[in-house]
Parts: structure tokens; sequence; C-alpha cells
């Protein structure tokens, strides 16, 4: 079963009032794929990654963070050690006891706090356009959460300008066309909220994470699986130089910078370099009993 052959998710009762939807797809091996802030589960297929994954023998679980359509949203704040908690709840809602955990943005907090918490096995780790946070990262939570505060709600405007500086290239900025085709694309369709404490909890979980300076070297110096970090050159969330330093703190990893994009480049790059990288380091890093 490819991704575009997804049955209904799943709901994962993780607590009294929290709800997780969940996927299954594929056969063998189990791969957890966590998204980024505000990322749905649905928005997985666009960057190839899971039909990727399944076409090399892999089982493929994503879900929508606490906050998100159609999980539910609990009060805010949130915590990441609480969204790892929830991803743990769907590994064992699954039955899977060992896997190899990927993450892209925020999902890559999710995902070392995982590895941290999970008494599972963890194969591999994979961190995708997320590993170190940048000044400007710190700042724009910190706005969008002041404004929140300030208004009840995050004006759409400046949601959409933040998506826009944040996840296109340079080239594609300065595009009139190409920026006004992004800003159809991005006002269009329902928002992915579940609620209006969705996108202040898990700005709350992202703007903690940061101000306690994770993670740490001893936290990365834990994750003894073999970890895989893919950056992007233009990426301001997450610049290359910081999530190089960090990688350097990894007892077992790989760091590649990708060059020609910004930090929507794992859905957006035309050549798909972040899916033949991943797929091959799950295929290095597959249990040994696993056959392909």
């Amino acid at each position: 079963m490819t991704s575009s052959e997804v049955s209904d998710p799943e709901l994962v009762n993780v607590a009294e009032g929290l709800v997780i939807s969940a996927t299954r797809i594929g056969d063998g091996p189990a791969v957890l794929l966590s998204g980024g802030l505000g990322m749905p589960a649905a928005v997985w297929p666009f960057t190839g990654i899971p039909d990727a994954l399944v076409d090399a023998g892999f089982s493929v679980i994503t879900y929508s963070s606490r906050g998100l359509k159609p999980s539910s949203a609990p009060a805010a704040p949130y915590t990441i050690p609480q969204m790892a908690d929830d991803a743990i709840a769907v590994l064992g809602h699954f039955g899977v006891d060992e896997a190899i955990i990927v993450g892209y943005s925020m999902g890559c907090y999710v995902t070392q706090a995982l590895a941290s918490q999970w008494s599972g096995r963890v194969h591999g780790v994979a961190m995708m356009a997320g590993l170190r946070s940048s000044a400007i990262g710190e700042l724009v939570n910190e706005m969008e959460i002041g404004l929140i505060d300030r208004l009840g709600d995050l004006p759409d405007a400046v949601s959409v300008f933040e998506q826009l500086m944040t996840t296109l290239t340079p080239d594609q900025l300065v595009d009139d066309t190409a920026v006004r085709s992004w800003r159809k694309l991005l006002t269009s369709g329902d928002s992915p909220w579940a609620g209006p404490d969705g996108l202040r909890g898990q700005l709350s979980a992202s703007q903690s994470w940061m101000l306690a300076k994770e993670p740490t070297p001893a936290r990365l110096a834990g994750i003894t699986a073999p970890t895989l970090v893919l950056s992007y050159q233009h990426d301001v969330f997450f610049p290359p130089a910081g999530s190089r330093e960090a990688a350097s703190h990894l007892p077992d990893a790989e760091f590649h910078e990708l060059p020609g994009q910004a930090h929507g480049g794992v859905m957006l790059d035309p050549e798909r370099r972040a899916v033949g990288l991943l797929t091959d380091f799950c295929r290095r890093v597959r249990p040994p009993t696993s056959p392909r």
C-alpha cells in the first residue's frame, strides 16, 4: 500500500481529552515520522518520503501531533517531552518496540526527546532541517506567542509572511509570481489547527525547548544510534553551521548540507535529495534480521 492508498487514520487514546490520529502503511521494520510545527500527517506524502520507504520494504507511521486536526487540542501550553510521550503512545498502539525515528523541523525536537524517553530500541535517528534552532527561530516564536496573547489569535497575514520568508528560497522570494502563487496556496483551504489552543500549545513547546538551550551536548551524546542530519543551505530557522556543530556532539552521525533550498526543502527540492539520503540511511540501519 502506498501513501496515496492510505485508509482512514486510527485514533490513539493517549489521555483523557487527548486523541492522536495516526496511520501505518507498508510492511517491514517501522519508521516513525514526526512532523514540524503546524504540520499534520497529511503533508508527509507530498515529500515523497512515505512511498519511498514503503517501496524500500519499511512500514511507515505518521501522526498528527496534539493541536492538529484530526487529533485533539488540549489546553496550552504543551512541552516537547509531552509530545514525545504522545509519539510513544502511537508506537505502542501499533505494537512497535523497535524503530527508526525521523523528525522534520520541530519534529526533530520530539525525536531528540523520544530517543531519551522511549524504552524501545532505536535503530536509527534522522533529523531533517531541525537539529539546532537559530536566534531568528527564537525571535519568531516569541513574536507569535506575544501576538496570540495580545490578540487571541495569530493574524493570517503574519502566519503567511513567516511561512513565505522561511520556506522559500532566496530566488523564489524575489520572484513576484512565485510569491503570489505561494500566498494563494497558503491562504486556501482550512486551518490545520484542531482548536484555539493548538497553535499556542505547539509554539510554547518549541519556545520552551529553545530557551532551555536544547538540545544540550549531554542530550546529543546520549543518542547513540546511528544518526543522519540533513540541513538546507538557506534555512534561517536551522542554519547549517549550527546544525553541523550540534551534530559533532552525536556519537555516530553523518551530516549533509543540501544546497539551494531553505526550510521547506524537504517538500520543495525538485531533486528530492532528502528522500534518497533518508531511504539509503534506513536501509543501512535496518535491523539485521530484516530482509532487503
